[in-house]
């Protein structure tokens, strides 16, 4: 018989791609917040996917996370 394996995510790939509700999701931030970061240069700018659709590579949320959290705890 045949075993199935599940495969572990690949670190070095470039991983998922969140669309603005995941990211608000992810974030807890609004819309409108997110936004306003972007133009003030304090969260990551979103790729574009098409014409009118843009993503935020996982990564780079996950690693705007761990920036707050690392200032938060220095405070």
């Amino acid at each position: 018989s045949r075993m199935k394996t599940t495969a572990m995510p690949d670190q070095t790939g470039p991983g998922r791609i969140f669309g603005i509700a995941d990211v608000q999701r992810e974030t807890s931030l609004s819309r409108t917040t997110i936004w306003r970061r972007i133009q003030d240069g304090s969260f990551p700018r979103p790729i574009p996917l098409g014409a009118r659709r843009k993503g935020w590579p996982e990564r780079e949320i996950e690693a705007w996370k761990a920036s707050c959290i690392a200032a938060a705890s220095q405070r």
